[in-house]
């Protein structure tokens, strides 16, 4: 039996595939789950480098950010994780040559079972990413490689005025071809001048529903992300607007999973919210309380 399986987290898209081929293998409750992010290459921004020296942080800003943006990955796939019945769960976070250091992690920690994604891990344009060429070769543990995702090559626009924000999303969103803008006339003049899949549009700070009429005019699928704007009256405008979703910035570290949601019910046909309630309902119940949804049944259901 399968007791402890590694699963490598990127942000490709790729753990929740690799999560669920796990839980799959039955006795959740039995089975340890190890859930690892490796950095190899990062830019870190101005405003966390002040940050760093403002409150006088010992650690360099590399390693701060690195465990940073690590927890916010892992965070997600651990929830995941857990939505599947995981109980016991590990997550770590690693910087250096991504195939090395999931092969040391799982030779240490005795691994019987190493789930990753065909690319992702690498940006490589191979069928197989160079990562998990390297990690099927160089481990001694038995591998599963996952096969690519609905997002793999989609052309993401993102639109928000924090460039934290559009630094994170890039991070999650590395299987896609990513345009930021933090501007309405700079996403505006993108929209009209080049072809996107999906649009991931703010609300404050840069019109993003002026943005959202746009990006439907052009037959690409908007999807709001905000903070400043999560109400539910504004969740139902986006839906009655034409949105394809709606997703709290507190959430956006399972982007990857929400996106999948929108591209998969549209490959079948359905709505684009057929998994919004189930996404999101409890954290709606936490902030709004439960009754949130009563004038808003007729399309909810």
């Amino acid at each position: 039996m399968t007791k402890k399986i590694l699963v490598p987290v990127d942000g490709s898209g790729y753990a929740s595939k690799a999560i669920d081929f796990a839980a799959n293998l039955g006795e959740t409750e039995k089975v340890e789950i190890h859930l690892i992010h490796v950095v190899r290459h990062i830019h870190i921004p101005e405003q966390i480098k002040e940050y760093v020296r403002a409150e006088k942080i010992e650690e360099p800003p590399e390693i701060f950010f690195r465990e940073k943006m690590g927890k916010k990955l892992l965070s997600w796939a651990e929830e995941e994780a857990r939505k599947q019945g995981f109980t016991k769960i590990e997550t770590s976070v690693s910087g250096g040559n991504p195939a090395e250091e999931i092969i040391n992690y799982a030779s240490y920690y005795d691994m019987d079972l190493i789930v990753m994604g065909s690319q992702g891990l690498s940006g490589g344009k191979s069928r197989m990413g160079s990562v998990a060429i390297q990690v099927v070769l160089g481990t001694d543990r038995t591998c599963v490689v996952v096969k690519k995702g609905l997002l793999e090559g989609k052309k993401v626009l993102i639109v928000d005025d924090e460039p934290d924000v559009l630094e994170t999303l890039e991070e999650f969103l590395t299987m896609c071809e990513v345009t930021t803008a933090s501007t309405f006339e700079e996403a505006k003049e993108l929209l009209e001048t080049k072809a996107f899949d999906l649009a991931i549009l703010d609300i404050m700070g840069v019109d993003g529903y002026e943005l959202l009429k746009i990006a439907k005019e052009k037959k690409v699928l908007p999807v709001m992300l905000t903070a400043h704007a999560m109400t539910a009256e504004d969740t139902v405008k986006s839906y009655r607007d034409g949105a394809a979703s709606y997703i709290p910035k507190e959430k956006m570290n399972g982007i990857t999973t929400y996106l999948n949601d929108i591209l998969e019910a549209q490959a079948r046909g359905d709505s684009s919210w057929w998994r919004w309630l189930q996404r999101f309902g409890s954290f709606y119940d936490k902030k709004f309380g439960s009754d949130w949804k009563d004038p808003y049944e007729d399309i909810l259901k």
